[in-house]
């Protein structure tokens, strides 16, 4: 069988586009929506720890897309070895053949695929756009400036990381790519002045508080995969009009940035909107520009199978990528 290998400098170039990266948000919107309306077969990921390292196995099916698997990890000693915390392969396969029809690089993948998702929580509930806060400097944070400075007119991108250097170099990135970018010294000045705040990080304990929020923000959280790990403090919760999610069930069961509030008896399980039922008009959004809304997101296995797909065509379309003979 022939499989289309595609690395991190194919799956760049074909998405570095603002058409291009448009229809990957455009697909991203649609798998929310057909996974909400029960058009995709996707288990619940398995999770296995391996000491402090976190492994997820993510299979998805559905007739629009095919079928992928994809195998993701989290490792924090990564960082010492200059390698990825996060890093996974995603397989392709035809849904009515079955026949495999690529291997993707999943860490890169799942990044696109990450700020896409974030940008189509934009899209449906932000009510400005215009400055942009990021809470965190490392390999996500960099995505969703590629993606975000092709989806969206922004006037200003607000960054903090502990780590400054890390902040200073995407500072740049964004500004070579035409936008006004300041390196922040806190979190809470860079929340202030934002419309949009996302917390890209591996922290384990809350770093955007709701006492730092103010009328008509859109908060963004994308860390905190684990039960015990929380990006947003109680606070948020509390001040938030509108709690939005990739997936109910996911979201239950897999961070406590929504585990422990319903713990707490902060928020019930009814209370969380799936992303797609907004999309799918079966849920309302925001109701007014000075409610504060919130998105939250695991990162789902629908994602995987959406990106992959139309990366996949795109690069059959464009002859870009290697076929090997397995």
């Amino acid at each position: 069988m022939k499989v289309l290998a595609l690395g991190e400098r194919e799956i760049n170039e074909l998405l570095d586009s603002p058409e291009n990266v448009k229809g990957l948000v455009d697909a991203i919107a649609s798998a929310f929506k057909d996974y909400s309306i029960g058009n995709v077969v996707m288990p619940r990921r398995l999770v296995i720890h391996m000491d402090s390292d976190w492994w997820g196995v993510m299979p998805c099916g559905s007739r629009n897309l095919g079928f992928s698997v994809k195998v993701v990890n989290v490792i924090e000693g990564n960082k010492s070895r200059g390698l990825p915390t996060t890093q996974g392969i995603v397989v392709l396969l035809d849904d009515l053949t079955g026949t495999p029809l690529a291997i993707l690089n999943g860490t890169v993948l799942t990044a696109w695929r990450t700020a896409a998702a974030s940008a189509v929580s934009i899209k449906y509930l932000a009510a400005n756009v215009g400055n942009i806060a990021l809470i965190g400097a490392g390999l996500q944070a960099r995505y969703h400036i590629l993606l975000l400075t092709r989806v969206f007119n922004l006037r200003r991108l607000l960054i903090y990381s502990r780590t400054r250097s890390k902040a200073i170099e995407l500072a740049e990135l964004a500004r070579g790519r035409g936008v006004d970018s300041e390196v922040v010294d806190d979190a809470p000045a860079a929340v202030k002045q934002a419309d949009v705040v996302i917390a890209l990080t591996t922290s384990r304990e809350p770093v955007i508080r709701g006492s730092w929020l103010h009328e008509g923000m859109h908060v963004i959280s994308i860390g905190a995969p684990e039960r015990d790990a929380r990006e947003l403090d109680d606070d948020v919760i509390r001040k938030a009009s509108l709690i939005v999610v990739d997936s109910r069930e996911a979201v239950v069961n897999e961070t406590g940035d929504i585990i422990i509030p319903l713990r707490n008896n902060l928020l019930r399980e009814s209370d969380l909107v799936e992303i797609g039922e907004l999309i799918a008009g079966l849920r309302r959004g925001r109701s007014s520009t000075e409610e504060i809304t919130v998105f939250k997101s695991v990162g789902i296995a629908v994602e995987d199978l959406a990106a992959a797909s139309y990366i996949y065509r795109l690069a059959r379309d464009r002859g870009m990528g290697i076929t090997i003979e397995l």
